[in-house]
Protein backbone atom coordinates (compact mmCIF):
# COMPACT_ATOMS: atom_id res chain seq x y z
CA UNK A 1 0.00 0.00 0.00
CA UNK A 2 2.44 2.43 0.93
CA UNK A 3 4.69 1.87 -2.08
CA UNK A 4 1.68 2.13 -4.29
CA UNK A 5 0.86 5.49 -2.70
CA UNK A 6 4.97 6.65 -3.19
CA UNK A 7 4.68 5.69 -7.25
CA UNK A 8 1.34 7.96 -7.25
CA UNK A 9 3.09 10.49 -6.00
CA UNK A 10 5.86 10.49 -7.89
CA UNK A 11 3.72 10.15 -11.01
CA UNK A 12 2.22 13.48 -9.42
CA UNK A 13 5.42 15.52 -9.34
CA UNK A 14 6.29 14.51 -12.88
CA UNK A 15 2.67 15.76 -14.23
CA UNK A 16 3.76 19.00 -12.39
CA UNK A 17 6.69 19.48 -14.11
CA UNK A 18 6.10 18.99 -17.33
CA UNK A 19 3.60 21.39 -16.52
CA UNK A 20 6.08 23.72 -15.43
CA UNK A 21 8.46 23.28 -18.36
CA UNK A 22 5.34 23.70 -20.96
CA UNK A 23 3.97 26.88 -18.97
CA UNK A 24 7.37 29.05 -19.01
CA UNK A 25 7.63 30.62 -22.83
CA UNK A 26 10.66 32.71 -23.61
CA UNK A 27 10.01 35.40 -26.13
CA UNK A 28 13.43 36.96 -27.94
CA UNK A 29 16.31 37.80 -26.31
CA UNK A 30 19.39 35.49 -26.55
CA UNK A 31 19.38 31.59 -26.22
CA UNK A 32 20.06 29.64 -23.93
CA UNK A 33 24.36 28.95 -23.80
CA UNK A 34 25.12 31.12 -26.41
CA UNK A 35 28.04 33.61 -27.20
CA UNK A 36 28.31 37.16 -27.98
CA UNK A 37 30.71 40.06 -27.62
CA UNK A 38 31.18 43.74 -26.58
CA UNK A 39 34.30 46.41 -27.07
CA UNK A 40 35.44 48.00 -23.97
CA UNK A 41 32.91 50.66 -22.72
CA UNK A 42 30.13 49.74 -24.57
CA UNK A 43 26.59 48.54 -23.34
CA UNK A 44 26.60 45.20 -23.40
CA UNK A 45 22.59 44.01 -23.59
CA UNK A 46 20.53 40.94 -22.29
CA UNK A 47 17.09 41.61 -23.85
CA UNK A 48 15.78 38.16 -22.23
CA UNK A 49 11.22 38.09 -21.96
CA UNK A 50 8.86 35.64 -21.44
CA UNK A 51 5.17 35.32 -21.34
CA UNK A 52 3.25 34.11 -18.44
CA UNK A 53 0.60 31.11 -18.46
CA UNK A 54 -2.73 31.98 -17.29
CA UNK A 55 -3.29 32.15 -13.66
CA UNK A 56 0.76 32.65 -13.17
CA UNK A 57 2.45 35.56 -10.93
CA UNK A 58 5.76 36.64 -11.24
CA UNK A 59 7.45 36.19 -7.88
CA UNK A 60 10.98 37.23 -8.76
CA UNK A 61 13.98 38.08 -11.03
CA UNK A 62 17.14 37.38 -10.65
CA UNK A 63 20.47 37.56 -12.49
CA UNK A 64 23.99 35.98 -11.74
CA UNK A 65 27.81 36.40 -13.00
CA UNK A 66 30.48 33.69 -12.98
CA UNK A 67 33.97 34.43 -14.03
CA UNK A 68 36.13 31.74 -15.79
CA UNK A 69 37.20 29.62 -12.71
CA UNK A 70 35.45 31.67 -9.94
CA UNK A 71 32.03 30.88 -8.20
CA UNK A 72 28.98 31.96 -9.65
CA UNK A 73 27.15 35.05 -7.75
CA UNK A 74 24.22 37.27 -7.77
CA UNK A 75 24.08 40.72 -9.05
CA UNK A 76 20.89 41.70 -9.19
CA UNK A 77 17.09 41.15 -8.19
CA UNK A 78 13.93 41.78 -9.51
CA UNK A 79 11.09 41.77 -6.37
CA UNK A 80 7.53 43.47 -6.21
CA UNK A 81 8.21 45.73 -8.97
CA UNK A 82 11.16 46.89 -7.29
CA UNK A 83 15.07 46.38 -8.99
CA UNK A 84 17.88 45.88 -6.77
CA UNK A 85 21.82 45.38 -7.60
CA UNK A 86 25.45 45.59 -6.62
CA UNK A 87 26.58 47.87 -9.20
CA UNK A 88 24.91 51.11 -10.48
CA UNK A 89 26.48 49.46 -14.30
CA UNK A 90 23.51 47.20 -14.35
CA UNK A 91 20.38 48.55 -15.24
CA UNK A 92 16.55 46.76 -15.75
CA UNK A 93 15.40 46.05 -19.62
CA UNK A 94 12.04 44.42 -19.08
CA UNK A 95 10.79 42.50 -18.96
CA UNK A 96 13.62 39.80 -17.55
CA UNK A 97 16.68 41.55 -19.46
CA UNK A 98 19.59 43.48 -18.05
CA UNK A 99 22.25 45.55 -19.32
CA UNK A 100 25.78 46.50 -18.55
CA UNK A 101 27.34 50.05 -18.67
CA UNK A 102 30.86 50.61 -19.67
CA UNK A 103 32.01 47.10 -20.56
CA UNK A 104 35.44 46.08 -18.93
CA UNK A 105 37.71 43.53 -19.80
CA UNK A 106 37.00 41.37 -16.34
CA UNK A 107 33.62 41.35 -17.62
CA UNK A 108 33.86 38.55 -19.56
CA UNK A 109 32.26 35.54 -18.13
CA UNK A 110 28.68 33.71 -17.81
CA UNK A 111 25.19 36.00 -17.29
CA UNK A 112 22.15 33.94 -16.04
CA UNK A 113 18.76 35.26 -15.24
CA UNK A 114 16.60 33.20 -12.88
CA UNK A 115 12.43 33.60 -13.19
CA UNK A 116 10.37 32.50 -10.31
CA UNK A 117 5.94 32.33 -10.77
CA UNK A 118 3.38 31.57 -8.73
CA UNK A 119 0.91 28.99 -10.45
CA UNK A 120 -2.71 28.89 -9.83
CA UNK A 121 -2.19 25.79 -7.69
CA UNK A 122 -0.40 27.25 -5.30
CA UNK A 123 3.27 25.84 -7.06
CA UNK A 124 6.31 27.37 -7.73
CA UNK A 125 7.54 27.41 -11.44
CA UNK A 126 11.02 28.19 -12.14
CA UNK A 127 13.67 28.83 -15.21
CA UNK A 128 16.87 30.00 -15.88
CA UNK A 129 18.85 31.03 -19.14
CA UNK A 130 22.72 31.63 -19.52
CA UNK A 131 24.90 33.49 -22.32
CA UNK A 132 28.44 34.03 -22.40
CA UNK A 133 30.30 37.50 -23.11
CA UNK A 134 33.58 38.34 -24.44
CA UNK A 135 34.86 41.44 -23.79
CA UNK A 136 37.60 42.75 -26.11
CA UNK A 137 39.69 45.93 -26.19
CA UNK A 138 41.40 45.54 -29.79
CA UNK A 139 40.03 46.87 -32.84
CA UNK A 140 42.00 46.25 -35.90
CA UNK A 141 44.01 49.11 -37.75
CA UNK A 142 45.73 50.15 -40.59
CA UNK A 143 48.90 52.26 -41.57
CA UNK A 144 46.50 55.06 -42.64
CA UNK A 145 43.23 54.60 -41.31
CA UNK A 146 41.91 53.55 -44.49
CA UNK A 147 41.02 50.69 -46.23
CA UNK A 148 42.98 50.56 -49.72
CA UNK A 149 42.84 47.67 -52.69
CA UNK A 150 46.01 47.94 -54.59
CA UNK A 151 47.10 45.89 -58.14
CA UNK A 152 50.32 44.14 -58.19
CA UNK A 153 51.88 41.40 -59.68
CA UNK A 154 49.83 40.00 -63.09
CA UNK A 155 50.89 36.60 -64.57
CA UNK A 156 50.16 34.70 -67.66
CA UNK A 157 49.17 30.91 -67.38
CA UNK A 158 51.23 29.17 -70.77
CA UNK A 159 48.83 26.74 -70.79
CA UNK A 160 45.17 28.29 -70.34
CA UNK A 161 46.63 31.58 -71.85
CA UNK A 162 44.02 33.78 -69.10
CA UNK A 163 46.14 36.50 -67.14
CA UNK A 164 45.88 36.76 -63.19
CA UNK A 165 45.96 39.89 -60.94
CA UNK A 166 46.42 40.12 -57.71
CA UNK A 167 44.71 42.36 -55.34
CA UNK A 168 45.60 43.27 -52.46
CA UNK A 169 43.60 44.94 -49.40
CA UNK A 170 45.28 46.64 -46.57
CA UNK A 171 47.63 47.67 -45.30
CA UNK A 172 47.12 45.85 -41.60
CA UNK A 173 49.46 47.08 -38.89
CA UNK A 174 47.22 45.23 -35.95
CA UNK A 175 44.37 42.78 -36.88
CA UNK A 176 42.67 43.35 -33.74
CA UNK A 177 41.68 40.78 -31.01
CA UNK A 178 40.57 37.91 -31.96
CA UNK A 179 42.31 38.95 -34.85
CA UNK A 180 40.20 39.50 -38.10
CA UNK A 181 39.30 38.10 -41.71
CA UNK A 182 38.57 40.60 -44.59
CA UNK A 183 35.27 39.86 -47.11
CA UNK A 184 35.95 39.91 -50.89
CA UNK A 185 32.98 40.88 -53.06
CA UNK A 186 33.83 40.02 -56.68
CA UNK A 187 31.56 41.46 -60.15
CA UNK A 188 29.14 38.60 -59.73
CA UNK A 189 28.49 39.37 -56.23
CA UNK A 190 30.25 36.04 -54.90
CA UNK A 191 31.79 36.72 -51.09
CA UNK A 192 35.15 34.94 -51.15
CA UNK A 193 37.65 34.95 -48.03
CA UNK A 194 41.67 35.70 -48.83
CA UNK A 195 44.66 35.04 -47.62
CA UNK A 196 47.23 37.24 -45.58
CA UNK A 197 50.12 38.42 -46.73
CA UNK A 198 53.66 38.95 -44.33
CA UNK A 199 53.39 42.75 -45.94
CA UNK A 200 50.47 43.32 -43.94
CA UNK A 201 47.69 42.83 -47.14
CA UNK A 202 44.62 40.39 -47.81
CA UNK A 203 45.24 38.58 -50.80
CA UNK A 204 42.97 37.95 -53.64
CA UNK A 205 44.02 36.49 -56.99
CA UNK A 206 41.97 37.35 -59.84
CA UNK A 207 41.19 35.38 -63.74
CA UNK A 208 40.82 37.26 -66.97
CA UNK A 209 37.30 35.74 -66.89
CA UNK A 210 36.51 37.72 -63.88
CA UNK A 211 37.82 40.99 -65.17
CA UNK A 212 34.90 43.08 -65.91
CA UNK A 213 33.06 44.80 -62.48
CA UNK A 214 34.12 46.31 -59.58
CA UNK A 215 35.85 44.31 -57.10
CA UNK A 216 35.21 45.50 -52.60
CA UNK A 217 36.85 44.47 -49.63
CA UNK A 218 35.10 44.45 -46.22
CA UNK A 219 35.64 43.99 -42.34
CA UNK A 220 32.77 41.65 -41.41
CA UNK A 221 30.85 43.19 -39.21
CA UNK A 222 29.85 40.41 -37.37
CA UNK A 223 33.71 40.08 -35.73
CA UNK A 224 34.27 41.19 -32.65
CA UNK A 225 37.30 43.11 -32.92
CA UNK A 226 35.16 45.00 -35.43
CA UNK A 227 32.55 45.90 -33.44
CA UNK A 228 35.49 47.91 -31.29
CA UNK A 229 35.64 50.78 -33.98
CA UNK A 230 34.33 53.79 -33.85
CA UNK A 231 31.03 54.81 -36.11
CA UNK A 232 32.80 56.79 -37.67
CA UNK A 233 35.75 54.59 -38.38
CA UNK A 234 36.67 54.57 -42.08
CA UNK A 235 37.90 50.81 -41.43
CA UNK A 236 33.70 50.05 -41.44
CA UNK A 237 33.36 51.61 -45.17
CA UNK A 238 34.25 48.72 -47.52
CA UNK A 239 37.39 49.63 -50.37
CA UNK A 240 36.34 49.77 -54.11
CA UNK A 241 38.28 49.19 -57.23
CA UNK A 242 36.86 50.38 -60.87
CA UNK A 243 36.98 47.38 -63.49
CA UNK A 244 38.96 49.62 -65.69
CA UNK A 245 42.20 50.12 -63.46
CA UNK A 246 42.32 45.95 -63.66
CA UNK A 247 41.29 45.71 -67.41
CA UNK A 248 44.14 48.88 -67.72
CA UNK A 249 46.76 46.56 -65.92
CA UNK A 250 45.97 43.96 -67.94
CA UNK A 251 46.30 45.96 -70.99
CA UNK A 252 50.10 47.54 -70.01
CA UNK A 253 50.93 44.23 -69.13
CA UNK A 254 49.96 42.25 -72.28
CA UNK A 255 52.05 45.77 -73.93
CA UNK A 256 55.08 44.70 -72.17
CA UNK A 257 54.73 41.15 -73.10
CA UNK A 258 54.50 42.08 -76.78
CA UNK A 259 57.74 44.00 -76.67
CA UNK A 260 59.37 42.18 -74.97
CA UNK A 261 58.52 39.25 -77.70
CA UNK A 262 59.28 41.58 -80.23
CA UNK A 263 63.00 42.45 -78.80
CA UNK A 264 63.39 38.63 -78.40
CA UNK A 265 62.71 38.11 -82.61
CA UNK A 266 65.37 40.75 -83.15
CA UNK A 267 67.59 39.23 -81.16
CA UNK A 268 67.22 35.78 -82.76
CA UNK A 269 67.44 37.70 -86.36
CA UNK A 270 70.96 39.13 -84.73
CA UNK A 271 71.38 35.61 -83.53
CA UNK A 272 70.92 33.74 -86.83
CA UNK A 273 73.65 36.61 -88.62
CA UNK A 274 76.16 35.84 -86.29
CA UNK A 275 75.23 31.95 -87.03
CA UNK A 276 76.14 32.70 -90.85
CA UNK A 277 79.90 34.73 -89.85
CA UNK A 278 80.75 31.70 -87.73
CA UNK A 279 79.85 29.58 -90.56
CA UNK A 280 82.51 31.07 -92.59
CA UNK A 281 85.03 31.35 -90.11
CA UNK A 282 84.88 27.60 -89.68
CA UNK A 283 85.63 27.30 -93.16
CA UNK A 284 88.81 29.45 -92.82
CA UNK A 285 89.57 27.15 -89.84
CA UNK A 286 89.35 23.97 -91.90
CA UNK A 287 91.62 25.41 -94.08
CA UNK A 288 93.90 26.16 -91.29
CA UNK A 289 93.81 22.50 -90.66
CA UNK A 290 94.93 21.58 -93.70
CA UNK A 291 98.24 23.59 -93.28
CA UNK A 292 98.71 22.66 -89.26
CA UNK A 293 98.75 18.59 -90.44
CA UNK A 294 101.41 19.46 -92.64
CA UNK A 295 103.15 20.89 -89.87
CA UNK A 296 102.17 17.33 -87.77
CA UNK A 297 104.02 15.30 -89.80
CA UNK A 298 107.34 17.40 -89.88
CA UNK A 299 106.84 17.20 -85.42
CA UNK A 300 106.42 13.47 -86.16
CA UNK A 301 110.08 13.50 -86.85
CA UNK A 302 110.98 16.10 -84.87
CA UNK A 303 109.70 13.83 -82.16
CA UNK A 304 111.68 10.64 -83.13
CA UNK A 305 114.85 13.23 -82.69
CA UNK A 306 113.16 13.63 -78.86
CA UNK A 307 112.62 9.96 -77.99
CA UNK A 308 116.19 9.77 -78.68
CA UNK A 309 116.88 12.49 -76.53
CA UNK A 310 114.45 11.22 -73.64
CA UNK A 311 116.76 8.21 -73.96
CA UNK A 312 119.59 9.88 -72.19
CA UNK A 313 117.36 11.61 -69.75
CA UNK A 314 116.20 8.05 -68.39
CA UNK A 315 120.12 7.73 -67.29
CA UNK A 316 120.07 11.09 -65.64
CA UNK A 317 116.53 9.82 -63.44
CA UNK A 318 118.28 6.64 -62.30
CA UNK A 319 121.10 8.82 -61.06
CA UNK A 320 118.07 11.04 -59.44
CA UNK A 321 116.60 8.09 -57.68
CA UNK A 322 119.70 7.43 -56.13
CA UNK A 323 119.27 10.98 -54.53
CA UNK A 324 115.77 10.45 -53.63
CA UNK A 325 117.31 7.20 -51.49
CA UNK A 326 118.85 9.41 -49.35
CA UNK A 327 116.08 12.01 -49.43
CA UNK A 328 113.84 8.95 -47.67
CA UNK A 329 116.11 8.20 -45.20
CA UNK A 330 116.32 12.04 -43.98
CA UNK A 331 112.65 11.66 -44.21
CA UNK A 332 112.29 8.89 -41.86
CA UNK A 333 114.40 10.58 -38.97
CA UNK A 334 112.05 13.14 -38.99
CA UNK A 335 109.19 11.02 -38.31
CA UNK A 336 110.80 10.06 -35.30
CA UNK A 337 111.62 13.00 -34.17
CA UNK A 338 107.58 13.54 -34.81
CA UNK A 339 106.67 10.98 -32.73
CA UNK A 340 108.22 12.24 -29.86
CA UNK A 341 106.73 15.73 -30.04
CA UNK A 342 103.30 13.35 -30.70
CA UNK A 343 103.93 11.87 -27.18
CA UNK A 344 104.44 14.93 -25.21
CA UNK A 345 101.34 16.24 -26.01
CA UNK A 346 99.58 13.32 -25.18
CA UNK A 347 100.93 13.61 -21.50
CA UNK A 348 99.58 17.34 -21.97
CA UNK A 349 96.45 16.03 -23.20
CA UNK A 350 96.31 13.70 -19.80
CA UNK A 351 97.32 16.36 -17.40
CA UNK A 352 93.82 18.74 -19.06
CA UNK A 353 91.81 15.44 -18.67
CA UNK A 354 93.41 15.10 -14.93
CA UNK A 355 92.11 18.64 -14.23
CA UNK A 356 88.51 18.01 -15.49
CA UNK A 357 87.50 15.36 -13.69
CA UNK A 358 89.15 17.11 -10.36
CA UNK A 359 87.13 20.26 -11.05
CA UNK A 360 82.98 20.30 -11.05
CA UNK A 361 81.90 21.83 -14.32
CA UNK A 362 78.47 23.22 -13.55
CA UNK A 363 77.79 26.14 -16.64
CA UNK A 364 79.34 25.83 -19.97
CA UNK A 365 81.33 29.22 -18.97
CA UNK A 366 83.20 26.55 -16.59
CA UNK A 367 83.75 24.80 -19.54
CA UNK A 368 85.28 27.26 -21.83
CA UNK A 369 88.40 27.43 -19.69
CA UNK A 370 89.24 23.67 -20.37
CA UNK A 371 87.43 23.42 -23.97
CA UNK A 372 86.77 26.45 -25.79
CA UNK A 373 84.94 24.04 -28.52
CA UNK A 374 81.21 23.92 -28.65
CA UNK A 375 79.09 20.76 -28.53
CA UNK A 376 77.43 18.36 -25.92
CA UNK A 377 79.08 18.19 -22.60
CA UNK A 378 78.05 17.50 -18.96
CA UNK A 379 77.50 19.86 -15.45
CA UNK A 380 76.42 19.31 -12.31
CA UNK A 381 73.78 21.33 -11.03
CA UNK A 382 72.55 20.93 -7.50
CA UNK A 383 74.17 17.46 -7.47
CA UNK A 384 72.99 16.23 -10.74
CA UNK A 385 74.65 15.77 -13.82
CA UNK A 386 72.97 17.18 -16.62
CA UNK A 387 73.72 16.83 -20.62
CA UNK A 388 73.81 20.04 -22.29
CA UNK A 389 74.80 21.67 -25.39
CA UNK A 390 77.30 24.94 -25.19
CA UNK A 391 77.55 27.50 -27.34
CA UNK A 392 81.17 29.09 -26.98
CA UNK A 393 81.52 31.17 -30.00
CA UNK A 394 78.57 33.89 -29.80
CA UNK A 395 79.62 36.81 -27.39
CA UNK A 396 83.00 35.22 -26.63
CA UNK A 397 81.10 32.07 -25.64
CA UNK A 398 80.16 30.64 -21.84
CA UNK A 399 76.26 30.12 -23.20
CA UNK A 400 74.20 27.20 -22.42
CA UNK A 401 71.58 26.54 -24.62
CA UNK A 402 67.99 25.14 -23.73
CA UNK A 403 65.93 25.66 -26.58
CA UNK A 404 67.07 25.73 -30.73
CA UNK A 405 64.42 25.95 -34.28
CA UNK A 406 66.39 25.05 -37.38
CA UNK A 407 64.00 22.91 -39.16
CA UNK A 408 60.48 21.08 -39.49
CA UNK A 409 62.16 17.21 -38.67
CA UNK A 410 60.81 17.58 -34.74
CA UNK A 411 57.74 18.84 -33.85
CA UNK A 412 56.95 21.58 -30.89
CA UNK A 413 53.23 21.31 -30.66
CA UNK A 414 53.48 18.89 -27.97
CA UNK A 415 52.11 18.21 -23.96
CA UNK A 416 53.63 19.57 -20.95
CA UNK A 417 55.36 16.16 -19.90
CA UNK A 418 57.33 16.58 -23.06
CA UNK A 419 57.96 20.11 -21.68
CA UNK A 420 58.28 19.71 -18.34
CA UNK A 421 61.04 16.80 -19.09
CA UNK A 422 62.42 17.96 -22.22
CA UNK A 423 63.00 16.40 -26.30
CA UNK A 424 64.78 16.68 -29.40
CA UNK A 425 68.66 16.02 -30.21
CA UNK A 426 70.86 18.41 -28.03
CA UNK A 427 72.67 18.58 -31.88
CA UNK A 428 69.44 19.64 -33.80
CA UNK A 429 66.16 20.90 -32.77
CA UNK A 430 65.31 20.51 -28.84
CA UNK A 431 63.40 21.68 -26.01
CA UNK A 432 65.36 20.70 -22.65
CA UNK A 433 63.07 20.86 -20.37
CA UNK A 434 61.37 23.14 -17.54
CA UNK A 435 62.86 21.33 -14.39
CA UNK A 436 66.48 21.45 -15.54
CA UNK A 437 65.82 25.38 -16.88
CA UNK A 438 64.40 25.95 -13.29
CA UNK A 439 67.25 24.01 -11.84
CA UNK A 440 69.85 25.90 -14.09
CA UNK A 441 68.34 29.43 -13.62
CA UNK A 442 68.21 29.42 -9.64
CA UNK A 443 71.65 27.60 -9.07
CA UNK A 444 72.89 31.04 -9.34
CA UNK A 445 72.07 34.60 -11.40
CA UNK A 446 71.94 34.69 -15.44
CA UNK A 447 71.39 36.48 -18.61
CA UNK A 448 69.49 35.54 -20.83
CA UNK A 449 70.48 35.95 -25.21
CA UNK A 450 67.56 35.07 -28.28
CA UNK A 451 69.53 34.70 -31.60
CA UNK A 452 67.37 34.45 -34.55
CA UNK A 453 67.22 34.43 -38.40
CA UNK A 454 65.02 35.91 -40.68
CA UNK A 455 64.55 34.58 -44.21
CA UNK A 456 66.39 36.80 -45.96
CA UNK A 457 69.82 35.95 -44.12
CA UNK A 458 69.68 38.52 -41.93
CA UNK A 459 70.34 37.93 -37.89
CA UNK A 460 69.01 39.24 -34.96
CA UNK A 461 69.37 39.17 -31.48
CA UNK A 462 67.76 40.48 -28.04
CA UNK A 463 69.03 40.06 -24.54
CA UNK A 464 67.51 40.36 -21.05
CA UNK A 465 69.65 40.11 -17.41
CA UNK A 466 68.15 38.34 -14.54
CA UNK A 467 66.16 35.42 -16.04
CA UNK A 468 64.87 32.56 -14.60
CA UNK A 469 61.75 30.37 -14.02
CA UNK A 470 59.73 29.27 -10.73
CA UNK A 471 59.43 25.60 -10.03
CA UNK A 472 56.57 23.36 -11.53
CA UNK A 473 54.01 24.56 -8.34
CA UNK A 474 54.21 28.24 -10.05
CA UNK A 475 53.98 26.52 -13.10
CA UNK A 476 57.29 27.76 -14.49
CA UNK A 477 56.58 31.64 -14.41
CA UNK A 478 58.72 33.86 -16.30
CA UNK A 479 61.12 36.78 -14.60
CA UNK A 480 64.05 38.63 -15.90
CA UNK A 481 64.86 41.98 -14.77
CA UNK A 482 64.66 44.28 -17.58
CA UNK A 483 65.74 43.74 -21.70
CA UNK A 484 69.33 44.82 -21.92
CA UNK A 485 69.52 45.21 -25.91
CA UNK A 486 69.58 44.07 -29.42
CA UNK A 487 68.93 44.64 -32.66
CA UNK A 488 65.34 42.52 -32.71
CA UNK A 489 63.64 44.41 -30.30
CA UNK A 490 61.81 43.33 -26.95
CA UNK A 491 58.98 40.87 -27.78
CA UNK A 492 59.31 38.98 -24.37
CA UNK A 493 58.35 42.11 -22.15
CA UNK A 494 54.42 41.10 -22.05
CA UNK A 495 55.27 37.49 -21.20
CA UNK A 496 57.11 38.71 -17.66
CA UNK A 497 55.41 37.25 -14.72
CA UNK A 498 53.41 34.68 -17.21
CA UNK A 499 53.26 31.10 -16.67
CA UNK A 500 53.95 28.04 -19.03
CA UNK A 501 50.95 26.67 -20.89
CA UNK A 502 50.89 24.09 -23.65
CA UNK A 503 47.71 22.36 -25.14
CA UNK A 504 46.83 19.93 -22.65
CA UNK A 505 47.64 22.88 -19.86
CA UNK A 506 45.80 25.90 -19.97
CA UNK A 507 47.75 28.53 -17.37
CA UNK A 508 46.72 31.56 -19.37
CA UNK A 509 44.47 34.74 -19.21
CA UNK A 510 42.52 34.37 -22.78
CA UNK A 511 38.73 33.36 -21.88
CA UNK A 512 37.60 32.86 -25.51
CA UNK A 513 39.90 29.70 -26.01
CA UNK A 514 43.30 28.32 -25.21
CA UNK A 515 46.69 30.33 -26.72
CA UNK A 516 48.55 27.13 -27.13
CA UNK A 517 45.91 25.36 -28.51
CA UNK A 518 44.71 28.10 -31.17
CA UNK A 519 47.78 29.04 -32.16
CA UNK A 520 49.64 25.74 -32.00
CA UNK A 521 52.73 26.49 -29.43
CA UNK A 522 53.93 26.25 -25.59
CA UNK A 523 54.56 29.11 -23.99
CA UNK A 524 54.21 32.04 -21.48
CA UNK A 525 51.10 33.12 -22.63
CA UNK A 526 48.46 35.76 -21.37
CA UNK A 527 45.90 36.50 -23.29
CA UNK A 528 47.68 35.99 -26.06
CA UNK A 529 51.24 36.61 -27.51
CA UNK A 530 53.69 38.97 -28.26
CA UNK A 531 56.20 36.50 -29.26
CA UNK A 532 55.95 32.49 -29.72
CA UNK A 533 59.17 30.48 -30.29
CA UNK A 534 57.62 27.51 -29.61
CA UNK A 535 55.07 27.37 -33.03
CA UNK A 536 54.73 25.81 -35.96
CA UNK A 537 57.93 25.59 -38.01
CA UNK A 538 56.64 26.90 -41.93
CA UNK A 539 58.46 26.30 -45.22
CA UNK A 540 59.06 30.12 -45.83
CA UNK A 541 58.01 33.49 -43.75
CA UNK A 542 54.33 33.19 -44.05
CA UNK A 543 51.77 31.92 -41.00
CA UNK A 544 48.09 33.07 -42.02
CA UNK A 545 47.24 31.76 -39.25
CA UNK A 546 49.55 33.77 -36.98
CA UNK A 547 50.53 29.91 -35.48
CA UNK A 548 54.52 30.37 -36.80
CA UNK A 549 57.82 30.74 -35.07
CA UNK A 550 57.19 34.86 -33.87
CA UNK A 551 58.87 37.55 -32.84
CA UNK A 552 56.10 40.67 -33.37
CA UNK A 553 59.23 43.55 -32.88
CA UNK A 554 61.20 42.58 -36.00
CA UNK A 555 58.89 42.52 -38.74
CA UNK A 556 55.85 44.05 -36.55
CA UNK A 557 53.82 41.52 -37.92
CA UNK A 558 52.56 38.67 -36.28
CA UNK A 559 52.36 36.86 -39.53
CA UNK A 560 55.96 37.18 -39.90
CA UNK A 561 57.48 33.12 -39.02
CA UNK A 562 61.04 33.02 -38.40
CA UNK A 563 63.68 30.81 -40.42
CA UNK A 564 65.89 29.62 -37.20
CA UNK A 565 65.91 30.65 -33.39
CA UNK A 566 68.07 29.81 -30.35
CA UNK A 567 67.89 30.40 -26.60
CA UNK A 568 70.55 30.29 -24.37
CA UNK A 569 71.77 31.46 -20.77
CA UNK A 570 75.26 32.43 -19.22
CA UNK A 571 76.18 33.78 -15.61
CA UNK A 572 76.27 37.09 -14.81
Amino acid sequence: MASTRFRMIGVALFVLALRAVEAIQWDGGPGDRTNFAACVGSIASMPWSFVKGDGETLLSLAWSFQAPGKVKTQIATWQNGHFYTTEKRFSFLPNAGLSLHGARPQDSGHFSVKVQFKQADLSLLSAERTVALYVTDSPPATQDGDLHITLNDVVRDDGTEDWTVTLNCGHFVDLGQPPVDVVWTTPSGEVTNSSFDDNGTFVLSVSTSDQRGDYSCHLPPSAPAVRCLTATSPLNAAAQLDAQDVRLTILEAQLRETKAQFLETKAQQQETKAQLQETKSQQQETKAQLRETKAQLQETKAQQQETKAQLQETKAQQQETKAQLQETKAQQQERKAQLQETKAQLQDCNRTVHFTSKREMSSCEDWLAVDPQSGVRTIQVSGQSMAVYCDQVTDNGGWTVFQRRKDASVDFYRGWTDYRNGFGDLDGNFWLGLDKLHSLTTSQRFELRVDMHMWNGTTRYATYSGFYVDDVSQNFTLHFHKFTGGNAGDSLFYHKGRQFSTKDRDNERWIAESCAGYFHGAWWFGSCYFSNLNGDYKPNSRAYHLDGIIWYTIARSRGYSLKFSEMKIRPL
